[in-house]
């Protein structure tokens, strides 16, 4: 083997390992930024509604899908509007005006169409979800059995029998 052959392994060992080096720090970078919205987006529900899980996060306008607790499910079913009496202020904000909730209410929305004034609907429709989803979130909020509040930068939409924590926002 030649100088110049060893030479260029050498410097070939190297740009593999900073190409991959970058690879892994942008995963990792991808991440954090995932872990903070997920933060961010349950920073902005009340405390009262406990969540299980994430579903979908959408960015800047969009709609955040969550995992209702099997608890608040059962709650939510037994006592109803009872049970949102005190959920009308942001766990994550707790002085901002931005991030009170207006009263909570009994579904059905109505009709949510493309031109509606709720941001689920424009949120549903600029975030990268599936038909199958929106669908299911459309129909159950059409329904009885769900619950609704706004705030100045989103709707935010319980329905206990899919499970589902919807939060329709700007922003």
């Amino acid at each position: 083997m030649t100088q110049m052959t060893t030479v260029l392994r050498v410097i070939g060992r190297l740009l593999y390992r900073g190409f991959m080096l970058c690879l892994w720090l942008l995963l990792l970078l991808y991440v954090v930024y995932k872990l903070v919205e997920r933060s961010q987006t349950i920073a902005a529900l009340p405390a009262q509604l406990e969540v299980e899980g994430v579903l979908l996060v959408g960015s800047g306008c969009g709609v955040a899908v969550l995992r209702m607790s099997p608890a608040l499910r059962v709650r939510l079913q037994r006592e109803g509007l009872a049970t949102l009496q005190a959920a009308r202020q942001a766990r994550g904000h707790p002085g901002s005006d931005y991030y009170r909730y207006g009263p909570w209410q009994a579904t059905p929305i109505g009709q949510l169409e493309a031109d509606s004034s709720s941001p689920i609907m424009p949120g549903l429709q600029c975030t990268d979800i599936d038909a199958e989803l929106t669908s299911r979130i459309i129909r159950a909020s059409q329904e009885e059995g769900g619950y609704y509040s706004d705030n100045d930068g989103g709707t935010l939409l319980l329905l206990p029998r899919e499970g589902m924590i919807v939060y329709g926002y700007f922003g």
